[in-house]
């Protein structure tokens, strides 16, 4: 039986937004702290918020259902069976809506004297209503924050996914023009106070370009959709692994990587044996950076279907363990947008203009490079699995490498996955479902206090799957 350190995991998130639900006296403020900050204060509560977000409880719940990862014990056991707790929704509802509210704040309250504050902002609001959209489908945004105006509305209507995609690419591009504008045309700077690049625009302008790649992508079955447009967009994206952009994290209490917090304060999420199977087990220089094999030589996880505890927990790569004796390393480093995914969107978007482009395979080849000398930190420059020619190169096998790849990322595999069908997944057969849900449950409070809050089925797909 597996060790699992429990431990009380501090996170302390910037709370001075109002929520879709939340009314009057729920939110009570003292009269000790500080209902809003500095541009520089509010920057870094937004990007806390935003690492805790793409680390969270919908990050997971996506891992256990792309198969990365089982959920074998507690509370995890329902996602892995097809049951989604509908009141755990509220916690990553409100976690989401309430950064969302403090990057607003930035935007609206700063952003005319200080537009990088706002690019900044923007970029961030962008990732974190775009996991809201893909997990949810419609979710509030026109009206999200008006709770907070005088007669403020409660009740917000959800906006349709398509209009919320289109939000998405208007904050970005508000982004890249904040982003570009003079110096000295900025009160202040952003430096220190930025975990992620340090107040480096251009490296944000990246991921601002690489994001619009990546929520253009998900129209691709629709009329419409240009993969030149994908491709265009990612011309002025992240270009290198050394562009990355992480989810920056510190050994304190109040700054650990989720994924590390999660095995030592409860430990029910354990490896996928459908994943390992995949890779090749050892095969794949990856597999013992994303499972923990110390002392055993291979990865060892749950077979779909079972709640085996015993099987390998996450490794070095999310923070997971790192020694025999079960440590890990809260202070890993997460990566939320990277090189690797621009170059499997770049293979799949050439292979959507001609499925006979052999600069598809030279770009599906250059993203598991890049994606293994990310993972491995340069050990490993992925050459020996990095081999695909043009007689087994299509659009099938660039989502089943970006599947994957994107360990750290599984909502991207799980956008995928209702978007193209691939990769293609046996259903659980301890299942409540004949299928992998298609979305999470409307949260409960939101369902219950909001007559506007639509409640589709799991079975439900988000618009851009239909």
């Amino acid at each position: 039986m597996k060790k699992i350190i429990f431990k009380t995991i501090a996170v302390v998130l910037l709370l001075t937004g109002m929520n879709s639900c939340k009314k009057g006296d729920d939110l009570y403020i003292s009269p000790n702290s500080p209902t809003t900050g500095t541009p520089s204060t509010m920057l870094s509560g937004c990007e806390v918020g935003t690492f805790n977000n793409l680390e969270g409880g919908p990050v997971k719940i996506a891992s256990m259902w792309m198969q990365n990862s089982s959920g074998v014990l507690g509370q995890a056991v329902q996602p892995e069976q097809y049951q989604p707790i509908e009141s755990d929704m509220d916690n990553y509802w409100n976690s989401l809506y309430t950064n969302m509210f403090n990057c607003k704040i930035i935007i609206d309250k700063y952003g005319a004297e200080d537009p990088y504050y706002r690019g900044i902002a923007r970029v961030l609001m962008a990732m974190n209503l775009g996991l809201a959209t893909d997990m949810w489908g419609d979710v509030p945004y026109s009206e999200a924050f008006q709770g907070a105006e005088t007669g403020g509305n409660f009740t917000a209507h959800f906006d349709p996914q398509q209009s919320v995609l289109s939000s998405i690419q208007s904050l970005l591009d508000g982004a890249i023009a904040d982003l570009a504008t003079s110096p000295s045309a900025n009160h202040l700077t952003p430096g220190s106070d930025d975990f992620v690049y340090y107040g480096d625009v251009t490296a944000w302008t990246k991921t601002a370009w690489t994001l619009k790649a990546r929520y253009y992508n998900r129209l691709s079955n629709k009329p419409g959709f240009d993969p030149n447009t994908v491709l265009t967009y990612l011309s002025n994206g992240i270009s290198s692994n050394a562009d990355n952009c992480y989810a920056k994290h510190g050994s304190g209490g109040n700054e650990q990587n989720q994924w590390a917090a999660y095995i030592n304060s409860r430990g029910y999420i354990v490896a996928s044996q459908v994943l390992i199977d995949s890779m090749g087990n050892m095969a794949d220089p990856r597999t013992a950076y994303y499972f923990d094999t110390i002392g055993v030589g291979s990865a060892y996880g749950n077979a779909l279907g079972d709640l085996n505890p015993n099987s390998s927990y996450w490794g070095p790569y999310l923070g997971g363990v790192i020694d025999a004796d079960y440590n890990v390393n809260a202070a890993k480093n997460i990566v939320l947008v990277s090189y690797a995914e621009a170059k499997f969107l770049e293979a799949e978007a050439k292979l959507r203009i001609n499925a006979s482009d052999p600069t598809a395979i030279a770009s599906l080849n250059d993203a598991i490079k890049a994606d293994v000398s990310e993972v491995t930190q340069g050990a490993n420059d992925g050459s020996s699995i990095a081999t695909y020619t043009a007689t087994n190169t299509s659009i099938h096998t660039v989502i089943l490498e970006k599947w994957k790849a994107m360990f750290a990322n599984p909502v991207e595999s799980y956008s995928d996955y209702r978007r193209t069908g691939f990769p293609v997944l046996a259903i659980n057969p301890s299942g409540f479902l004949s299928y992998i849900p298609k979305r999470l449950p409307t949260a409960e409070q939101e369902r219950t206090m909001n007559p506007n809050a639509p409640t589709p089925s799991l079975g439900t797909p988000v618009w851009y799957a239909q």
